[in-house]
């Protein structure tokens, strides 16, 4: 079960760095900072939980994908914090799965039910606090109806399309138009937690004209369109305002 206590790591500390990792179960410790995460459910089982998909991002940069499975939701979700540094250690290293991709690291950390994840204080290096998969709108076509991976984008929202616009508790689908730069404009789909996040977001502003990251979108063509679906639902960050 994963603990929750606050401890400094030394700095010589025997833990190694993302590109360092071996594949398979062994003592290896790692540290890093928590970016983001989500729940993982299957839409064609009604919904069911499958896990929770983790971001986690080390001293060198690096990012990973990790994954607690919905047998160890329960001991592990109570510790998630976002942007906080952890020490994880018990878990399982495999290869990161070749559909969906949401880094561009092979491997891929599993937690088992010997996983412990403790926040920690000084490890005596910096962690960058956030990091994103951003492309350009090139590479969002040639990913297009693909699956292959879910990057993220920045973009200056242009319209927004859908009902109860200021109800931060709504979960209507939007389609919003999003202009990625001066002669790019997709069209962009938010549905559940990230459509009420959209929502709670443009009912503090004064105008919905905002520049904003979008992570892990699943990019589609349909009649020459591109529509760029919010599948793994998780943030919509905003930079300014206009």
């Amino acid at each position: 079960m994963a603990t929750f206590d606050i401890v400094a790591i030394p700095q010589d500390a025997s833990y190694v760095t993302f590109d360092a990792l071996q594949l398979g179960r062994s003592n290896q410790q790692i540290v890093g900072r928590l970016l983001r995460f989500w729940e993982a459910t299957n839409n064609k089982e009604d919904g069911e939980l499958m896990g929770i998909v983790l971001l986690f991002l080390d001293e060198k940069n690096t990012v990973i994908h990790g994954f607690i499975p919905a047998s160890l939701v329960d001991h592990n979700r109570y510790v998630l914090q976002e942007s906080e540094i952890f020490n994880l250690s018990g878990f399982e290293v495999g290869r990161s799965t070749n559909l969906y991709k949401i880094t561009d690291n092979p491997l891929a950390i599993r937690f088992l039910p010997s996983t412990n994840m403790t926040k920690i204080g000084n490890i005596g290096v910096t962690i960058n606090q956030e990091k994103f998969m951003l492309q350009n709108s090139n590479l969002l076509q040639a990913l297009a109806n693909t699956n292959l991976a879910l990057p993220d984008v920045v973009g200056q929202v242009m319209f927004v399309q859908g009902s109860n616009l200021h109800d931060g508790t709504s979960k209507e689908r939007l389609v919003m138009r999003f202009k990625m730069d001066t002669s790019v404009i997709v069209y962009l789909q938010l549905w559940g937690e990230a459509a009420s996040t959209f929502r709670s977001q443009i009912s503090k502003k004064k105008t919905n004209k905002n520049v904003m990251v979008v992570t892990t979108i699943n990019p589609k063509l349909f009649g020459g369109k591109s529509f760029y679906n919010k599948l793994i639902i998780y943030l919509i960050k905003y930079f300014t305002s206009y």
